[in-house]
């Protein structure tokens, strides 16, 4: 019996949800929390799709000892605002857990593995998130996990309540100087990502994300904590929601759809608590900013110079017309 609390966020998509709550089920964890966004304003095929989704957590398919808690949403929250307030309602009630989207599908070493770097880490307050993702097939120092600023806390992932304290989704009192200040000390050679992640909070200030993101500025926060996350050395989760199902994630060749899963137990555990740049850096040239690096990346360059001359002139607008 898995004694982790769990948290599954669901919202619509019944298919994906049953492959993740299958492989949860083999777990039987002691506490299971189930968190789903209400239907879309007059959205008839989500009320219907809504209700496939809660008909999953009915009794009958809980044949263990298992304290369910549910908070089925009758409003739609989004999938920025809901995640946040699914993670917020977890540890109102519990001190640490396992959370999973419903369209990540967790390898079952993802589970012993979360379990003991959650204990292991449990009070170091440095340690913020135990991410499930590996995206390329290098392998980043001598042990089965390594230390990162580019966790990404999204898909399958586990945490302490520690960690979610300070959350805010706007970031409304962080300045960009204050986030590049903090980007310079982890990324000091490389000014691509510091101007993405500065870009990054700008549409947070503004909204631009229209309410579509809450990972991002989990990260930033973060960041300006000075944490770090943990990332396996081998890929722990398979995410299965990039289609025709999804709201933004609907490119199929994104790289992180459909990732194959490994095996990771038993544990060896780095000798020390320090960052991987060079995974980092890697991360960044394959997810964030694929499109910023070797000859695509000097075709761009004119326009980061122009970018970065009118904020420090304080222009706004394009120069080109």
């Amino acid at each position: 019996m898995l004694k982790t609390p769990v948290l599954l966020i669901t919202f619509n998509r019944p298919d994906h949800t049953r492959q993740v709550w299958d492989e949860i089920k083999k777990q039987k964890p002691k506490y299971l929390f189930v968190f789903q966004d209400g239907a879309r304003l007059n959205n008839k095929e989500d009320i219907d799709k809504v209700e496939q989704v809660r008909a999953l957590f009915k009794p009958n398919e809980i044949d263990w000892e298992c304290e369910l808690k549910t908070n089925f949403n009758e409003n739609n929250l989004g999938c920025g605002r809901g995640p946040a307030a699914a993670i917020t309602w977890f540890f109102d009630n519990v001190e640490e857990g396992l959370i999973f989207e419903d369209d990540a599908v967790p390898a079952t070493d993802f589970f012993p593995y979360a379990e003991e770097l959650l204990e292991k880490y449990r009070d170091d307050e440095k340690i913020k998130v135990i991410a499930s993702i590996h995206l390329d097939d290098k392998r980043y120092g001598d042990a089965s996990y390594y230390f990162t600023m580019m966790n990404r806390n999204l898909c399958a992932w586990a945490m302490w309540k520690r960690s979610w304290s300070n959350f805010d989704y706007y970031l409304a009192s962080t300045k960009r100087k204050e986030l590049m200040q903090k980007m310079r000390k982890l990324y000091s050679s490389n000014i691509r990502i510091r101007e993405y992640w500065g870009e990054r909070l700008d549409e947070i200030h503004k909204d631009r994300l229209d309410d579509s993101s809450w990972d991002m500025q989990f990260l930033i926060s973060i960041w300006l904590e000075g944490g770090l996350g943990i990332a396996p050395n081998v890929n722990l989760s398979s995410n299965i929601g990039f289609d025709g199902e999804a709201t933004h994630t609907t490119n199929e060749n994104n790289p992180l759809a459909n990732l194959p899963v490994g095996e990771i137990m038993p544990l060896t555990h780095p000798t020390e608590i320090k960052q991987n740049k060079k995974a980092d850096i890697n991360y960044d040239k394959i997810y964030f900013q694929k499109n910023e690096y070797g000859w695509s990346g000097i075709k761009r360059l004119p326009f980061r110079i122009n970018k970065r001359i009118k904020r420090a002139l304080g222009i706004k607008g394009s120069w080109f017309k």
